[in-house]
């Protein structure tokens, strides 16, 4: 059963990830689109652009696993198990031919060309060792673990 200090180590890992994944976004919207942005402008464009919106997904996981971590051992220890497929979600290769949804077809690409990436990705999985393997690693099994864990995280957390 994961604990409070794997629940602090998957939450930066993933943070960690995110940090790599937005600026190389960063560093390719500034080559299409020429000039550098300035914080501001990219936080705006993180959250509003379409450019950045393969990236939104694993910002709201950031949030709910920080909610569920937030809230006390009881919703952690009632989401567990939901969490690695949920993470497994965003970084598992996919099994279907074919890089099916948007992050994935950010997101491999990135992994296998760029160092950082490729490190935080790593740096996720080593997080993940210390929570349950889902049993089912179907698209469909993963999808439903994050839909899980983001209604009980966004509704228990916040005492809804």
């Amino acid at each position: 059963m994961a604990d409070q200090t794997d629940w602090q180590r998957l939450a930066n890992s993933l943070r960690e990830l995110h940090r790599a994944l937005m600026e190389r976004a960063r560093r390719d919207y500034e080559r299409e689109h020429p000039g550098v942005l300035k914080p501001a402008e990219l936080l705006q464009l993180l959250a509003t652009a379409p450019y950045f919106e393969w990236l939104r997904g694993l910002s709201e996981l950031m949030v709910d696993v920080d909610a569920v971590r937030d809230s006390g051992p009881q919703l952690m220890d009632e989401l567990s198990t939901a969490v690695r497929p949920a993470v497994e979600h965003f970084i598992a290769v996919p099994k279907e031919s074919g890089l099916g949804n948007a992050f994935a077809q950010h997101y491999w690409p990135y992994v296998q060309d760029d160092p950082d990436v490729a490190m935080a990705h790593a740096g996720v999985e080593r997080a993940l060792v210390a929570w349950s393997r889902p049993i089912r690693e179907d698209a469909a099994s993963l999808l439903h673990a994050r839909h899980l864990l983001t209604e009980k995280a966004r509704h228990r957390a916040h005492g809804t």
